[in-house]
């Protein structure tokens, strides 16, 4: 509603919703498309005038601010709509999300050719690494282009098709080159392929491939 070539202030007695706002500016990821709808009006007003054009600060609750008390008014009136399709009263609340969120990565955690909930012996980076690639996200470019950040849609590596976790794990061919043994998430489930053992002068030992494969990829 404020014209393109003024500044803002916005204000908000949430110290959570600011943290999250900025916590979504620093690192381009928004949980939500109300997120991202607020960080590329952000991106948009600071390009056409200056990086401080929007600023966020605190403002302590039911003090008598007049706006704020007007937030918290109508966010209460939200809240007691309720959903009239389901007939019932829906409350919003950031426990609720939560809990939301927790059952949904539930529910991901039993789809084939996720792992399957199995532990395995590799240290924090290559685990976070396998996690990036199997859903897209992380260092990967794929979550910028849901993002609407404009970046090149083709791979890094290959310059062939979007640098998903799909497309770099199992199709790509710079993995190939790294000595990707895989050719679909479930070959990458398998734990017969994740070992193999190396002949070495100092003594023979045992390399896990996965994690090889990941501590040589270029995630800069």
């Amino acid at each position: 509603m404020i014209p393109e070539d003024h500044k803002i202030l916005l204000l908000s007695d949430s110290q959570a919703a600011i943290a999250a706002v900025r916590k979504a500016g620093r690192t381009g990821r928004a949980r939500t498309a109300e997120l991202k709808k607020v960080m590329k009006d952000v991106r948009k007003r600071q390009k056409n005038l200056r990086p401080d054009a929007v600023r966020i600060a605190w403002v302590k609750a039911h003090v008598g601010t007049r706006g704020n008390e007007k937030a918290d008014q109508m966010a209460k009136a939200g809240a007691e709509l309720g959903d009239e399709d389901e007939g019932m009263q829906k409350v919003i609340t950031e426990r609720g999300l939560r809990q939301e969120w927790k059952r949904r990565r539930a529910e991901e955690r039993k789809v084939k050719g996720t792992g399957m909930g199995r532990v395995v012996k590799w240290n924090c980076k290559a685990r976070v690494n396998y996690v990036h690639y199997h859903t897209g996200k992380g260092n990967l470019q794929a979550w910028r282009h849901v993002l609407d950040i404009d970046q090149p849609d083709e791979c890094r590596k290959c310059g062939r098709y979007a640098e998903t976790g799909r497309h770099v794990a199992l199709v790509c061919i710079h993995g190939e080159e790294i000595g990707r043994k895989w050719g679909t998430w479930e070959d990458m489930d398998d734990l017969e392929r994740w070992r193999k053992r190396v002949k070495d002068p100092d003594g023979d030992y045992e390399l896990d491939l996965v994690e090889e494969f990941f501590a040589n990829l270029d995630l800069t």
